[in-house]
């Protein structure tokens, strides 16, 4: 067992003894437990909103520490309903593929020809041809986050294609899922995501992706914990919407 003095000196690494001491004999001097209660709350999300604003976001080096897998694009891998874990997003790790002229705002079938391979009996893009030099996809690439201009949500797929241009560096992006994903997220329009047994196509992106822009690359994951928030916000909404 711990010394009582040492075991009194680890209280204070804990936030609500601070609010014990210092908020409770201020705001409920008589000790009120619907009081107490309310109190414990406020505090408890004013401290989860330090954590992943400022702690968390300090020691990861992005301000988009934590995102949930909302879609099944990123399996085996990543299953929807994992919280993925963050890091920042200065180097990216990736096959490279030098180009001579701009590519910001370009779409990729105006600069490269897809390359189409198979994949467990599927055809899928596996890489692009540039200037005659072919670049298969990098498939242990690094899983990035970036935010879709097109829907405003959170991607979190695979870098595979890091694009060297005169005008920054850029990523082609690709979930692992053959399944859901036939072909490169910046092949939109030319050939949006489309989802088994349903007439539903969508895209996710147009261009390209400024590396810069990322939200934050893989660090680790920790498995379904955010499914909770899923089925509250995303699964029930649709299913009384009849969605």
């Amino acid at each position: 067992l711990m010394p009582g003095r040492f075991r009194d000196k680890l209280k204070w690494l804990d936030p609500f003894t601070y609010v014990d001491h210092y908020v409770m004999p201020v705001v409920n001097p008589h000790k009120n437990e619907h009081i107490e209660l309310a109190v414990d709350i406020v505090f408890a999300f004013l401290f989860a909103f330090i954590l992943y604003n400022f702690v968390l976001a300090f020691l990861l080096g992005t301000s988009t520490p934590l995102v949930i897998v909302y879609s099944e694009s990123m399996e085996p891998v990543l299953r929807r309903g994992d919280v993925v874990v963050l890091t920042g997003s200065k180097a990216i790790d990736v096959l490279e593929a030098p180009v001579d002229f701009p590519v910001a705002g370009r779409h990729v079938t105006g600069f490269a020809e897809p390359l189409i391979g198979q994949y467990i009996g599927t055809e899928r893009v596996s890489g692009l041809s540039i200037g005659g030099k072919e670049y298969a996809f990098d498939s242990s690439g690094p899983i990035v986050v970036y935010r879709s201009s097109l829907n405003g949500l959170d991607i979190i797929h695979r870098a595979v294609l890091k694009l060297k241009a005169p005008d920054g560096e850029f990523l082609i992006t690709y979930g692992d899922n053959a399944r859901t994903n036939s072909a490169f997220d910046e092949l939109c329009p030319a050939i949006p995501r489309c989802y088994p047994g349903t007439q539903k196509c969508d895209c996710i992106t147009e261009y390209p992706i400024p590396v810069p822009e990322l939200k934050g690359k893989y660090f680790f994951h920790i498995p379904l914990i955010g499914y909770i928030k899923l089925l509250i916000f995303d699964d029930l909404p649709k299913l009384f919407s009849g969605r």
